[in-house]
């Protein structure tokens, strides 16, 4: 049997999601699904599951072999939602350490792409409202009220994205200082 269940957590609340999943999986349920804000879940035994996330964005290898280095490391594939990879594994009271990212090393690198990769797609948004938006007049404006309405659609989503740019940057910083200490 199937459950859904709607949530939203962001990139900065990835430990606030992985133990949602991993209370779904002592109730019962294992995820097999993820989209934005959605999460479908199928029911079985309960078991202590391990969830951990992986941001991929350029690499340079095919998404079979990047798979196949997580499976390799005893991690199963579960779902993926745009560059995020969702993993799995039971929990082994004899492995000290299950985490994907078991070092600050390999977080902060996450990290840094996740930052690469939302300030690569963030420049359209920063050209319209720094460049675009004050070359813009009303004695050019055909339809004053529709771009009324799209400068306040891209305020928003500028908003949103520098947020979350700044709170990457924020959690990217303190383990580049966990790091260096």
């Amino acid at each position: 049997m199937k459950k859904t269940v709607r949530k939203m957590f962001f990139a900065w609340n990835g430990d606030k999601e992985k133990e949602f999943l991993e209370e779904m999986a002592l109730k019962g349920y294992r995820l097999v699904k993820v989209k934005f804000g959605k999460y479908v879940f199928e029911e079985e035994q309960p078991k202590k599951l391990i969830y951990q996330f992986d941001f991929r964005s350029f690499d340079k290898i095919s998404e079979a072999e990047y798979l196949q280095i997580y499976e390799d490391a005893g991690w199963s594939f579960v779902a993926r939602i745009a560059g995020w990879y969702y993993f799995s594994r039971e929990w082994n009271q004899e492995e000290i350490d299950l985490s994907l990212f078991n070092n600050n090393r390999s977080r902060s690198a996450m990290y840094k792409r996740l930052l690469f990769f939302l300030l690569l797609t963030g420049f359209p948004l920063y050209y319209q409202v720094l460049l675009f938006f004050p070359a813009m007049t009303e004695a050019k404006i055909e339809l004053p009220r529709f771009y009324f309405l799209f400068r306040i659609i891209v305020l928003i989503l500028t908003g949103l994205h520098l947020l979350a740019v700044v709170r990457i940057f924020y959690l990217y910083l303190n383990i580049k200082r966990d790091i260096s200490e």
